[in-house]
């Protein structure tokens, strides 16, 4: 194999292939690259037993073939040469030789035969999205999900699409985060994708010109296309909890505020918080008024007041402050509104003009006296 590329090129596209290897691989294989050059192309492969990335990037391919070269030796060194040509060619059956410049590195080989190939299929279910909308549906879940691998059900993210409307739906049992968006023509689908995988596609999203991202779901597993990117994984086995029943049909009490001002305010209280694990603020609701404190023992206390738009019975209610400034953080409005019923039920955060868009967070039960 003999390959000439761009350093920065080949660099970015290492960087993608590389999310899918763990740092300490159980599989000694699945710590390498699987670089395979052909008509032109030099595509990159990085996986593990439970994802697995393909990334494709213009070369000059003077002699096609396939290595697979340890994915830490091979990006850490990419990460440091400086713009330029870089090649990359197999000088005998155990190395692979880096070289740009007047300076060459020598890599050792990995067993190509124990590498597996790259999955492909047909889906048997498929669906296509704009990327910008993918990248909010991701972007307004992924924060509420689980990070706790025993409980890998809440690690996950429901894509529902049905009736035209695509919903992305994240929970860790104590908040829930719901975004739908129109989606014309799509398939209908109910599966749980991992937050990890939602994540990385997240990251190559974005960019100057607009993309269409394909999914294709067959069994348990999912591809995701978009670009010179492929991404498949296992989809998350089990039963979504019944979402819908956890929002309140109706509200008695609501206020609303400003985002930027009550963000600050809940970050600068929350510093002197720290009831157990959970950094519990309080709030008070009153004629026009949010009343935020904050107790510890140890370090004093703070108070903030903010106006707000009221409506209903005064109340106190506490939370996890960490719960509050995160979807504080992911709303794009000037406004939002929190409506509740008492201080133990859930409460819902929207912004006022986005319907398609809805917060579920438990309060935390606390002695106000």
């Amino acid at each position: 194999m003999k390959v000439l590329c761009d350093s920065e090129a080949l660099n970015k596209t290492l960087r993608i292939a590389r999310h899918a290897i763990m740092s300490k691989s159980s599989t000694p294989i699945f710590s390498g690259f699987h670089l395979l050059a052909r008509q032109g192309q030099l595509e990159v492969v990085g996986m593990d037993l439970n994802m697995a990335i393909s990334c494709s990037m213009e070369a000059q391919v003077e002699e096609e073939g396939s290595v697979v070269v340890g994915a830490a030796q091979l990006g850490n060194l990419l990460s440091k040469i400086p713009a330029g040509t870089v090649t990359l060619q197999t000088v005998s059956a155990g190395s692979l030789l880096v070289s740009f410049a007047d300076n060459e590195y020598r890599l050792l080989l990995m067993n190509e035969d124990d590498y597996p190939n790259f999955p492909s299929f047909t889906g048997t279910k498929s669906l296509t999205i704009d990327d910008v909308k993918l990248q909010e549906l991701i972007k307004k879940t992924r924060f509420a999900c689980a990070s706790d691998e025993s409980r890998p059900l809440f690690t996950g993210i429901l894509l529902e699409a049905e009736d035209e409307k695509i919903t992305f739906v994240g929970t860790n049992t104590h908040r829930l985060a719901i975004r739908t968006m129109e989606l014309p023509g799509g398939e209908n689908m109910n599966v749980i994708i991992p937050a990890k995988v939602l994540s990385e596609i997240a990251q190559v999203l974005g960019g100057s010109v607009p993309q269409l991202v394909r999914l294709d779901i067959v069994d348990n597993q999912i591809m995701i296309s978009v670009g010179e990117i492929k991404i498949v994984s296992r989809l998350i086995e089990g039963r979504f909890p019944n979402y819908k029943a956890v929002v309140p049909p109706s509200f008695a009490i609501s206020a609303v505020m400003n985002v930027q001002d009550l963000t600050a305010a809940v970050e600068r209280v929350s510093l002197f918080s720290n009831e157990s694990d959970y950094n519990i603020i309080r709030m008070h609701i009153e004629d026009g008024l949010l009343t935020i404190t904050s107790n510890n023992d140890a370090n004093g206390g703070g108070k903030e007041l903010l106006t707000a738009e009221t409506a209903g019975e005064p109340l106190d209610v506490a939370f996890n402050s960490k719960y509050i400034v995160d979807i504080l953080k992911n709303l794009d409005s000037e406004k939002v509104c929190f409506s509740f019923n008492n201080s133990l039920k859930p409460v819902r955060v929207q912004e006022p003009e986005q319907p398609d868009y809805t917060y579920i967070v438990t309060p935390v039960r606390v002695n106000f006296n």
